[in-house]
């Protein structure tokens, strides 16, 4: 994964991906693009009550936070070792993530990002989700692929597979839940066509999927959860609850997320 898109926004999430990024690029020779995105042109038109004056200083305290943002950036990154570049756009931040994501591998979110969700559904490129608190510094730990025979898994899989080839160890979960048509088996057969072995888990429902399927990650010590996103029945998700939204709210592991 040597092309990194890493959206930046002022958060206390902010330095998890930063050093995430950072430390992916390392780990795969690659070049990061910071991206620093906000609509300043539909902040205007939004403006109520024709408050244009007020309008007008908010928006140009807004640039000048972005551009000191990025000169603070720059002047942080020059010193180390990763190729870089930072844009600076007025443009919304999904639209502008997925512009640049044409060009990415891989975009680097934070699970604790409202839009992240949005993000890994609307973007071509597979979303590394870090948790608040917990940057993903080093890529040899056991991986976890999350296996249900979905697309989406199986996307994620393929999107993953860079990451997947430097893992320790390689796990492919069933939770028995349904019938699959596509059994972990063959996606473990996909996997050693190049050149990653992994191990089949097949266990029982414990509690909800999600749980069960943190379980077993802590079991294996997980440094990374590969699963898919399901985004078909987004109402549905919202009344019931769902895999996928237990786990952006719930996991303490980063997930590799893909549609």
């Amino acid at each position: 994964m040597r092309s990194i898109l890493c959206p930046l926004d002022i958060t206390e999430a902010l330095e998890d991906r930063i050093e995430t990024a950072l430390a992916l690029a390392r780990a795969s020779n690659g070049h990061v693009t910071f991206q620093i995105a906000t609509p300043f042109a539909q902040m205007a038109a939004w403006e109520p009550f024709g408050g244009v004056a007020v309008s007008a200083y908010a928006l140009n305290e807004a640039r000048e936070a972005n551009e000191k943002l990025a000169a603070e950036l720059d002047q942080r990154f020059a010193s180390q070792d990763v190729p870089f570049d930072i844009e600076v756009l007025d443009q919304e931040r999904i639209a502008a993530a997925a512009a640049a994501a044409r060009f990415a591998d891989v975009v680097i979110g934070s699970l604790s990002d409202p839009v992240v969700e949005e993000m890994a559904l609307s973007l071509r490129a597979p979303v590394l989700g870090v948790p608040r608190g917990v940057p993903m510094l080093g890529f040899d730990k056991p991986a976890l692929i999350a296996w249900d025979g979905g697309h989406e898994g199986a996307n994620a899989m393929r999107a993953a597979l860079p990451l997947l080839q430097q893992a320790g160890e390689v796990h492919l979960l069933t939770v028995r839940e349904k019938e699959n048509n596509f059994p972990a088996a063959d996606a473990a057969s996909y996997l050693s066509r190049h050149g990653v072995h992994a191990e089949v888990h097949d266990r029982e429902r414990n509690g909800s999927i999600a749980f069960t399927i943190e379980e077993c990650a802590r079991d294996i010590g997980a440094g990374m959860i590969v699963m898919g996103l399901f985004g078909h029945s987004r109402l549905r998700e919202l009344l019931l609850g769902g895999v996928s939204r237990d786990m952006l709210d719930r996991s303490q592991i980063p997930l590799l997320l893909a549609h």
